[in-house]
């Protein structure tokens, strides 16, 4: 009997005469233990030819401990040993496994199950299916999330597996595409544990480990020119931007920006590779040479598909002077090319390097998969995934580059890409996937712009939240807002942009670019701004815990945030996005992430026009009666005091 314990895990496993058997799992923080059934396995190993063996009925050759590793090693079989390592995270709570491949011929893999869970015993189970209307292709959008089965989680570090329910079986999918040769090592999988069988308590969980081994995820406020200039930036406007932002968000108390950002319209688009165009004829070096004497940091932006305009003719370009491919799929840049991803490292890595880059907004990644054999990635496999795991492998080799570079950088992930949450072990945010930057709802015929662009955004946190149920920290969501500039075609009295910018604060990111034209602001706005700007910074450990509650806001229901911090004070944000007058019942209990511990809290107004202030307290599973107005918005803060 071989035993692996942590500290809210514990396996048990058996090789009785080169037999394999693991046991029950026991889940020692919620006292609930489970059974896989005999329709799973330990691992499948599936050749591009259709032949595939399992665990299930192979021999262990050897089985012992390597230090703090738990080694079985299985006989060869079709031409592949198989040894199989187990350990303790970091964490000290979730338990790790590898798949380690020695391959004697050249059959090419097709894919490795490196876990094939049976749930039959199982009392709930939920994973993230495919799901039609993202902005890549549906199958390739689910990638990379966990699977959870009663109060267990399962999951992958590599954040491009196939994880789901297949065939009653909790499965996590490596795809390959070529033979491995000697000591393959396939990407680890995680098992954690809930205190409970319940969606919230095994999420709470899951985001707990997810924290752990994630790149910090601090709040961050930063000036971004796109919506002021879009590519109509200079050197000399940008300057003026910077310089006029800084002063009057110093001159109104605001807090001190992390970055100010160049978007797109620096690269020479007519050049063989990313380079600086006439309008910057000193490159970066007199506008970071500014943002340091206003004691912030420099961020850029970069495209790696090529941005959004004429990315063919930059991908042509760039495949002539040999630095890379047109990916003719997508009519954009290959992504996946070995050489294009080199020398991208080492632009962003000499970029940071040179100009002491502090973020990078990195703009555009893989519309389509390139399916052309003769370019230097991986094709083929089911839905293309020989391409997208090659595709991946690169980037991350990348993001490891350049954080090497500097540690500390703010790695934006935007366009393009699937929404896991392991994708935080090199990134530090993620844009939504499923939005316009900026757009309006059309729920209700007559309602002011402010009320439309409040809906539609929130309309897609309930498509990527509820609809997708992406499972990822709402605090590494990249969202675009606020957005109040010239190019953004809005235009919100006083009394409606403070109402803008205090939602803005409550949807849980930490990122937060102030897409600003300061000929659009005026003394009342900038106060607003400063004012939520402080707020949000005051209350971000509870707010980075937010969660969606209530229904589409483009289907009139009321809906909101809900967060808790560990000190048990919460804010509860709200909103009405109908022109009708709706009542309604919060209950402060578990559904609504409530900590048990929750006694005798005050309900203050944070933003609320139509309830005053009073002495009743709240305490564990008590209600709250409301009434909303048309298009009312309601912030509170739950404590006991202010």
């Amino acid at each position: 009997m071989f035993r692996l314990e942590s500290k809210r895990l514990k396996r048990e496993f058996k090789n009785t005469d080169g037999n394999f058997y693991a046991s029950q799992i026991v889940n020692s923080y919620s006292s609930m233990n489970f059974i896989p059934d005999g329709n799973g396995s330990e691992f499948v190993v599936r050749f591009v030819d259709g032949n595939e063996f399992s665990s299930k009925g192979l021999r262990v050759e050897n089985a012992g401990y390597d230090n703090d590793v738990l080694v079985f090693t299985f006989e060869e079989y079709m031409g592949v040993q198989v040894t199989l390592k187990y350990w303790i995270h970091r964490d000290g709570n979730t338990i790790c496994k590898q798949v380690v491949l020695n391959q004697r011929t050249d059959e090419a893999v097709d894919y490795v199950d490196l876990e094939s869970v049976g749930i039959i015993n199982s009392k709930t189970h939920f994973s993230v299916d495919v799901v039609e209307g993202g902005q890549i292709s549906d199958f390739h959008a689910m990638l990379g999330q966990p699977v959870y089965v009663d109060s267990l989680f399962f999951g992958c570090e590599f954040p491009a597996t196939e994880n789901r329910i297949i065939h009653g079986n909790a499965t996590v999918r490596y795809y390959v595409g070529h033979s491995v040769g000697k000591n393959f090592e396939c990407p680890v999988t995680v098992m954690g544990a809930g205190p409970d069988n319940t969606l919230i308590g095994v999420r709470n969980a899951f985001y707990e480990y997810i924290d752990f081994i994630s790149t910090p995820c601090k709040l961050r406020f930063q000036y971004n020119s796109w919506y002021d200039y879009m590519k109509k930036i200079t050197e000399q406007n940008i300057m003026t931007s910077f310089a006029e932002v800084y002063s009057q968000l110093k001159s109104h108390g605001a807090p001190k920006l992390d970055a100010y950002v160049m978007d797109d319209g620096w690269p020479d688009t007519k050049a063989g590779f990313w380079s600086f165009n006439k309008k910057f004829p000193e490159k970066l070096t007199n506008v970071t040479k500014l943002c340091k004497g206003m004691d912030s940091h420099f961020g850029l932006w970069l495209g790696p598909r090529g941005g959004y305009s004429k990315t063919d003719k930059i991908a042509k370009r760039m495949q002539r002077a040999g630095n890379g491919y047109l990916n003719k799929q997508s009519r954009d840049i290959c992504v996946a090319s070995s050489k294009y991803v080199e020398k991208l490292g080492d632009f962003l890595v000499d970029t940071t390097k040179e100009f002491d880059i502090d973020y990078w907004k990195l703009d555009g990644f893989c519309l389509k998969p390139c399916l052309d054999e003769k370019h230097d990635h991986a094709v083929g496999g089911y839905e293309d995934m020989y391409f997208v795991t090659d595709m991946w492998h690169k980037w991350i080799a990348l993001y490891n580059k350049l954080r090497r570079a500097k540690p500390d950088i703010w790695i934006n992930m935007t366009c393009y890409v699937n929404v896991s949450p392991w994708w935080l072990q090199w990134v530090n945010s993620i844009w939504i996937q499923n939005s316009d930057d900026v757009g309006f709802s059309k729920n209700i015929e007559k309602q002011a712009q402010v009320d439309s662009e409040i809906t539609y955004r929130d309309a897609r946190y309930y498509d990527c939240l509820c609809r997708r149920a992406l499972q990822i920290p709402l605090k590494n969501l990249y969202n675009h807002e606020p957005i109040y500039g010239n190019e953004a075609h809005v235009d919100y009295t006083d009394e409606e942009f403070k109402k803008y910018i205090y939602w803005c604060t409550v949807r849980g990111q930490a990122l937060n670019e102030l897409h600003l034209s300061v000929n659009m602001m005026n003394d009342s706005k900038w106060t607003s701004l400063s004012q939520a700007m402080n707020w949000q910074k005051d209350n971000f450990d509870i707010l980075k815990n937010a969660s969606f509650i209530g229904g589409n806001p483009e289907e009139n229901n009321i809906y909101g945030y809900i967060s808790w911090g560990k000190n048990g004070d919460g804010v509860i944000a709200l909103r009405n996005p109908n022109n009708e007058e709706t009542s309604l019942t919060l209950t402060l209990n578990k559904l609504m992430g409530a900590p048990e511990s929750l006694k005798d809290a005050r309900r203050f107004n944070v933003y609320c026009k139509t309830l005053s202030e009073d002495d009743t307290v709240y305490s564990y599973n008590d209600k709250m009666d409301l009434t909303m107005k048309p298009f009312e918005i309601m912030i509170f803060k739950i404590a006991k005091e202010r």
